[in-house]
């Protein structure tokens, strides 16, 4: 899987909490070799960020199908004639498919009410979703909701409220301390590509969230 780092390309790469300049950087691949891989010291507002030799890091990498993490380690740093970093060939590597249909584990705040039902609508009923991809969702209410109702959702992502449609494909009545609860899972069925795409944009670094905790 190495294969897909190429030289010049636009990479992600992610130091871990707890070592010196933790946080993600966007940089560029300067060259791969026997020896590991060269990448451009990344910059931030300006300012260069000298990672440290033996200081671990992740490659992130993407395509239309799938996410690759590759965990290297800072070689060495050089200045002169160009700040580059020096990173060891990668050690793990690990692949999740990242097709809009694949679902996250998730607890995002979201709201529904209910189509066609002008009594209802406009009235919004909140509850946290399961889980969530591009395609759908599925959440827990204390409501009985029927296979083929449509909905109006907003989903809180971290980074703004998405509107749409959905349809009810399934819902499964559960008793939990002693109370009705229905699992449901929806289809997106009026969403617009760039809605879709904040949400698969959305379910990509909560899966690189998964992958750095183990769970993936």
């Amino acid at each position: 899987m190495l294969e897909k780092l190429k030289i010049n390309q636009i990479i992600d790469i992610e130091v871990e909490e707890g070592n010196e300049h933790a946080g993600s950087y966007r940089t560029r691949i300067e060259d791969i070799n026997e020896d590991g891989i060269v990448i451009a010291m990344p910059i931030v507002q300006g300012n260069l960020v000298p990672l440290r030799p033996d200081t671990p890091v992740i490659i992130w990498y993407w395509d239309s199908i799938a996410t690759f993490a590759f965990y290297c380690q800072v070689k060495a740093r050089i200045f002169e004639p160009l700040p580059m970093v020096f990173l060891s060939r990668p050690f793990s590597i690990k692949k999740i498919q990242r097709r809009e249909h694949v679902r996250v584990p998730t607890s995002l705040k979201i709201e529904y009410s209910f189509v066609n039902k002008s009594n209802l609508d406009g009235v919004y009923h909140s509850t946290f979703l399961r889980d969530l991809s591009g395609g759908g969702a599925q959440f827990i209410t204390n409501k009985s909701l029927s296979k083929g109702t449509e909905l109006k959702v907003k989903i809180y992502l971290p980074s703004e409220v998405i509107e749409c449609q959905a349809k009810v494909r399934w819902s499964k009545e559960e008793i939990i301390d002693n109370q009705s609860r229905f699992f449901v899972g929806v289809q997106f069925i009026n969403i617009s590509e760039r809605d879709r795409e904040e949400i698969i944009k959305y379910v990509f670094f909560r899966q690189r969230e998964l992958i750095k905790k183990g769970v993936l």
